[in-house]
């Protein structure tokens, strides 16, 4: 399932005619007043129980026979058309409630050139940074010993407002990625574990991310079972090659449910199911996204820019102002202008600087982020998204209007004119057969139902496939 929500066409209801209720049982007395006018005996008399029989009793059963036929094919044609509008429905609340799935973000922190960067671009405090002349580098300052990494002081700078919380931890796994050799970030993170935390590290718990990992790494993480937290530490240096001011992050997640861990000095944060769409589907895609409901769309008041090219933030400031998203001049913080170039680690900056701003008490967090042609949204709140409710099945999934006819029939047979012994040994037979076609119905109308759903899954996925192709 994607972000792709097909459009099925929903069919009008049929109506049924009323004059049919007049019509019919008009017209089958007319046939018979017109059969009785040409065949009954003038000498039995008009007042023979028989001839009012045949002229009313035996055509209003008849017509009422008729009219249950025909109002159960009626109704099964708008039984196929609800069932149709049902799937729908349940096809849409299941997309929207695969949309609403989060994260918990329950510690982060984030070390840069400046400091209380999200506090200071939020108007809380003090002015907001402005981008430096030229990279500003994150210095050690301590002197390193013997056998030390040279990471260890960032990367304990970095997880030391975590500490408390890791040190609860029975177990962690941890995705690390580095613009620096692999075994001095893997030696720094576990010299911070054994000299910190006083606990043993795991080689197996770290994952080393040789590319910087990217939203779609927490949607994979909106699917899957949770049970141990997971720590991302994305850090990038200035080197030879880069152009973009150094970062630290670390943001530790939980899945949404379950108990909280303890982290007094947090608020814990959810973080949706990011969108991760084509440059050239941000049309079509940003419309649904907002339609998830994860998040209202009117509190939607910082967008956090973590490297979009000047067309993409031009494409996604025009659809927030298409859709009443009303951003005000001090709610758009482009992190170029606050920490120059966006560098491969700007996208973990940015949610810790959202979820930062969320933990104060700004509501309305919207990280934008490019990775070469991609484009990815990602919204964080400090309440989770409401429960969907999936549409309840009130389709009658019986036709009673063809036992009704059936008994109508029954009725009709009985009441003919015959000897008590003749009617009696017809009742078995009648019996029966209503026996059989009301078994035969206990069967074919749960077919009915499978093939329509199968013939719908059809047609749905026929349709999603249509935006790939």
């Amino acid at each position: 399932m994607n972000w792709h929500l097909p459009q099925m066409a929903r069919n009008a209801l049929p109506k049924f005619p009323g004059w049919w209720w007049l019509a019919v049982p008009a017209a089958c007395i007319a046939l018979a007043a017109i059969a009785l006018f040409f065949t009954w005996p003038v000498q039995r008399g008009f007042t023979n129980l028989r001839f009012w029989f045949w002229l009313l009793l035996l055509p209003v059963l008849v017509s009422s026979a008729v009219m249950a036929f025909v109002l159960s094919a009626a109704l099964q044609v708008r039984r196929e058309t609800d069932w149709r509008h049902l799937f729908i429905d349940r096809k849409y609340a299941h997309w929207q409630h695969w949309g609403r799935r989060s994260l918990r973000l329950v510690a982060f922190h984030c070390l840069t050139p400046e400091p209380d960067i999200a506090s200071r671009e939020l108007g809380l405090e003090g002015q907001p940074p402005q981008a430096p002349a030229k990279p500003a580098e994150i210095i050690p300052v301590q002197p390193l010993q013997l056998g030390e990494s040279p990471l260890k002081d960032i990367l304990s700078q970095t997880l030391e407002p975590l500490s408390e919380t890791l040190r609860t931890q029975s177990s962690i796994e941890i995705w690390l990625y580095a613009n620096t050799p692999e075994e001095q970030a893997r030696s720094a993170v576990e010299q911070y574990w054994s000299a910190k935390l006083k606990k043993r590290l795991p080689t197996e718990n770290i994952h080393w991310q040789s590319i910087a990992p990217d939203a779609a790494l927490l949607d994979n993480w909106c699917d899957e079972d949770i049970s141990v937290p997971r720590l991302v530490i994305a850090l990038h240096l200035l080197d030879g090659k880069s152009q973009a001011s150094a970062s630290c992050s670390a943001l530790l997640f939980q899945r949404s449910s379950g108990p909280v861990i303890k982290a007094p000095p947090f608020r814990p944060v959810y973080l949706f199911r990011p969108l991760v769409t084509q440059s050239h589907d941000l049309d079509a895609d940003f419309p649904q996204f907002l339609a998830a409901g994860q998040t209202d769309a009117k509190r939607l008041s910082h967008l956090w820019d973590a490297g979009l090219h000047s067309r993409e933030r031009g494409a996604l400031l025009a659809l927030l102002d298409e859709h009443d998203v009303m951003l005000p001049a001090q709610g758009r913080h482009d992190l170029s202008l606050l920490l120059g170039p966006a560098s491969p680690a700007s996208f973990w900056l940015a949610l810790c600087l959202a979820a930062q701003g969320c933990d104060l008490g700004q509501r309305g967090q919207l990280v934008a982020a490019q990775s070469e042609e991609s484009i990815s949204l990602v919204q964080l709140s400090t309440q989770p998204a409401a429960p969907v409710d999936m549409p309840v099945d009130t389709i009658l999934r019986y036709p009673l209007a063809y036992l009704a006819g059936i008994v109508a029939v029954m009725l009709a047979l009985i009441l003919l004119p015959a000897d008590r012994d003749t009617q009696m040994g017809m009742l078995p037979w009648l019996g029966g057969g209503l026996v059989v076609v009301a078994a035969l119905l206990s069967f074919s109308v749960p077919l009915a139902l499978r093939l329509w759903r199968k013939r719908l899954d059809v047609e749905w996925h026929l349709l999603e496939q249509q935006s790939h192709d």
